[in-house]
């Protein structure tokens, strides 16, 4: 059996590139299967290219005129997701995708409740919910309520009355939905969104799943608050539905833009030479041997630099957890501002990777030309 895992994130925007680029870089970090995005501010006929796998498969729901809400479900290509129906809102808050992943029924749930009249409006969409779901359902979504505020919120406190959060347990209990992260970590306290104003840590972004499915579930975690004002929530769950990836090397140029890895390119290729005479071996022999000799020079090369800049960027997110746990057991502005800074430094170094990105997607277009193929028609159906 293989891993799947599934993470809810409220990402505050993706309509810029870099923001995209910054987002699919923390998921593919994080190894995400299967992904619920809130909060996208994606319109209606004004969806941007998405950056992906192109046999990924995505699936917006988007406001017309509003460019303040948004959802999207993300399926990893390696996750053998076939949809049968979709349901979406008009305002771009619900997105229920039924299908199969490895002859198993799914109903896929993402939810971004709006911050009024909260409860009615979740009470709502799990009817919806209950009369389209088939199979085993997990929902991701942010809920913009804590539904234990003794131990989801920092304050112990909620501006819902409890009366309110108690009709809506009710509602989950009916469709049989469990908290996969408060199950696996009873006692622990840990929290997925800050509020500036109030002072105050909350558990507002949940993964809830079928009873049927819990048991397959092994880990789940919060992550860290870095591209957005909500920390990413994941949960892992055994299933036999991956599939091999296929991969092919390609040089990395901007290794080409260091003095030092330019030095011992030269180094390795007069030593490659040296040492292999045209006496003992034919021409054309040394010379396809030592495309192959060269390309292992870059990739020790390659791997060399991704090693460094992924220790600095795991540098910054270990920083960042650690002033996040000290702010959640004490807020300070001292921490808050230090909190501040170490994402701006994780945004600087995310971009840097996502420049490399777009150089690599204008290249393609350069090459490619004014020349008939599929280039226009795959990025048409993109958009």
């Amino acid at each position: 059996m293989r891993d799947i895992k599934v993470t809810t994130f409220n990402v505050k925007g993706m309509n810029s590139p870099c923001k995209r680029s910054q987002i699919m870089l923390m998921l593919r970090k994080a190894h995400s299967d299967i992904a619920f995005l809130q909060e996208t501010h994606l319109r209606t006929g004004r969806l941007p290219r998405l950056p992906s796998h192109p046999d990924s498969q995505w699936y917006p729901s988007t406001h017309p005129t509003s460019a303040s809400k948004g959802v999207a479900i993300a399926i990893h290509h390696t996750v053998t997701f076939i949809l049968e129906q979709q349901l979406a809102d008009a305002e771009g808050r619900m997105l229920l995708l039924k299908g199969e992943i490895a002859s198993r029924k799914f109903t896929l749930v993402n939810l971004y409740a709006p911050n009024v009249a909260t409860v009615s409006w979740l009470v709502k969409t799990l009817d919806t919910v209950k009369l389209f779901a088939e199979g085993i359902i997990v929902l991701g979504g942010d809920l913009n309520l804590v539904l234990n505020p003794a131990v989801d919120s920092s304050t112990t406190r909620s501006h819902i009355a409890q009366k309110h959060i108690s009709r809506l347990h009710g509602k989950l209990q009916e469709l049989q939905l469990i908290d996969i992260w408060r199950t696996l970590n009873p006692t622990m306290r840990d929290y997925s969104f800050y509020s500036n104003p109030h002072k105050s840590y909350q558990r507002l972004d949940y993964l809830l799943t079928s009873v049927s499915l819990l048991s397959a579930f092994s880990t789940s975690e919060i992550g860290d608050i870095t591209v957005s004002d909500h920390a990413p929530c994941s949960a892992v769950f055994a299933q036999d539905s991956m599939v091999k990836r296929d991969w092919s090397w390609r040089l990395n140029e901007s290794l080409l833009n260091n003095v030092m890895h330019c030095k011992q390119v030269r180094f390795h290729l007069a030593l490659y030479f040296e040492s292999n005479s045209p006496a003992h071996s034919r021409h054309s022999v040394i010379w396809e041997a030592h495309k192959a000799y060269i390309r292992g020079v870059f990739i020790a090369l390659g791997t060399k630099v991704k090693k460094e800049q992924q220790k600095l960027i795991d540098s910054l997110l270990a920083q960042i957890a650690t002033a996040e746990r000290l702010n959640k057991q004490s807020a300070s502005r001292e921490f808050q501002g230090e909190l501040t800074n170490l994402r701006k430094q994780l945004r600087e170094h995310l971009s840097q990777r996502i420049a490399k990105q777009m150089l690599y997607f204008q290249h393609k277009i350069y090459a490619h030309g004014n020349k008939g193929g599929k280039l226009m028609p795959a990025l048409l159906k993109k958009n």
